[in-house]
């Protein structure tokens, strides 16, 4: 990866797998087509980067790395919020509803961030990126129990935050 022909090869090669791999976590095609540049452009610049084995493996693992960063912006958030969201009432007008969508999102994001950052990294590639334990377990070369025991935790967690959340919500109506 010396010559700039070597690293125009893998840009062909390589930039539409990466940008499909990095818009399957942020949903989002322009912020993904922008992460997969920002790598390229590191990488570029990397003086070491004749020395690593598998360039193509280092930008996938790179691009995955900071999509997951991505995925944490506010159209995943909001996909999230959805997912997890209030049921509608119809004693409540949609200003009260999008309030009360945004405090649950805020709960979600902090409770999210609040994991511990293995955890939080094994809970976003297997709820993000949709991998399976195994995957993130030769993804992360951790075992396959210790993915299972995060994923558990990280859920126990969310639970209890939103739940807590739920609850205060409906004290406050």
């Amino acid at each position: 990866m010396e010559n700039t022909r070597g690293f125009e090869d893998l840009f062909r090669r390589e930039y539409a797998r990466l940008c499909q791999r990095a818009h399957r976590i942020t949903r989002d095609l322009a912020v993904a087509e922008d992460l997969v540049q920002d790598i390229f452009v590191a990488f570029w610049h990397q003086e070491d980067r004749a020395s690593i084995a598998s360039p193509s493996a280092y930008l996938y693992r790179a691009v995955i790395n900071k999509a997951l960063s991505a995925a944490t912006g506010q159209q995943r958030r909001s996909e999230l919020t959805a997912q997890y969201g209030l049921p509608r009432s119809e004693t409540t007008n949609a200003g009260e509803q999008a309030l009360h969508l945004a405090d649950l999102e805020r709960q979600l994001r902090q409770a999210i961030a609040s994991l511990p950052p293995m955890c939080q990294r094994v809970f976003l590639l297997s709820r993000y990126e949709e991998m399976s334990h195994r995957e993130i377990a030769d993804f992360l070369d951790i075992s396959p129990n210790t993915v299972d025991n995060h994923i558990k935790k990280a859920l126990t967690i969310l639970r209890q935050a939103l739940l807590a959340g739920l609850m205060l919500l409906f004290i406050s109506w």
